[in-house]
């Protein structure tokens, strides 16, 4: 129970740092996000096109229409105003500005670069371990099990994105790319295998038996599926638990998931 009680901790002050966002907000936008350094973007002022690079990490509430990508800036987050009118600061707040590309459109194919943004949140999982390595215990060598289970995962969630427009023979069109990482708990149930060999010699008849999972994850996710890395600890609902050499012991998983948020 001590691991569980560290679990509950750990995913209290997770939720005390991060909202719940919705998965496909990284991708379609329409949202706040954390705008990365020394990226230019561009406004209108006074009928023509200017340039502002952003020279520190920023918050913006990013959205497209017609395949342009618009940010309005968070006055909180932007530097104090200054003489320099090629950057952006709390002066340009108010202003709504665009990623621009201006294509050479002599070329058959020509790629904007990417403008790049990101998001942390709360993140929930549906998943399953389909790979546990148990490690030697009681004499007894280390066991690769597959037995069926399904679990859920909650943790914490960083979010890299980035938008690029391409021209393909003189038609435009964007693009639209996520990478996520994330790290925390899980808990899951599945089946367990109850024999000779795993209480070491107590039970004589074998079963399989309903186990409790609960541990750590590390995932990285793209577009709606995950997978990583678990540290797992097993106790099983049978009267054999305590005899079960894997009881409460930590093992190692494998896990791929899809995204619930």
């Amino acid at each position: 129970m001590k691991h569980f009680s560290l679990l509950i901790a750990f995913a209290s002050l997770m939720t005390s740092c991060a909202s719940l966002h919705q998965r496909s907000e990284i991708l379609e936008l329409d949202d706040i996000f954390q705008v990365r350094p020394r990226q230019t973007l561009f406004t209108y002022q006074n009928g023509e096109v200017v340039s502002k690079l952003n020279t520190q990490l920023t918050k913006a509430g990013l959205y497209e229409r017609n395949d342009t990508l618009f940010a309005e800036f968070i006055a909180q987050s932007l530097p104090p105003a200054d003489t320099d009118p090629g950057t952006l600061d709390q002066s340009d707040s108010a202003a709504v500005l665009f990623v621009h590309h201006n294509p050479v459109l002599k070329r058959i194919k020509e790629e904007s670069p990417w403008f790049n943004y990101q998001l942390k949140s709360f993140d929930v999982d549906l998943f399953t371990v389909p790979f546990k390595f148990r490690f030697p215990q009681e004499g007894r060598p280390g066991q690769l099990n597959t037995n069926p289970n399904v679990g859920v995962y909650v943790g914490l969630r960083y979010d890299r994105g980035g938008y690029r427009t391409l021209f393909f023979r003189r038609e435009r069109r964007s693009e639209i790319r996520s990478l996520s990482f994330g790290l925390g708990g899980f808990a899951s149930i599945g089946s367990a295998l109850v024999s000779s060999f795993t209480t070491n010699g107590v039970v004589s008849d074998e079963y399989e038996a309903l186990g409790l999972n609960y541990g750590l994850a590390s995932i990285v996710g793209y577009k709606t599926f995950t997978a990583g890395l678990a540290l797992g600890f097993e106790n099983l609902i049978s009267a054999d638990n305590r005899v079960w050499i894997y009881h409460n012991k930590p093992y190692l998983g494998v896990t791929i998931g899809l995204n619930l948020n």
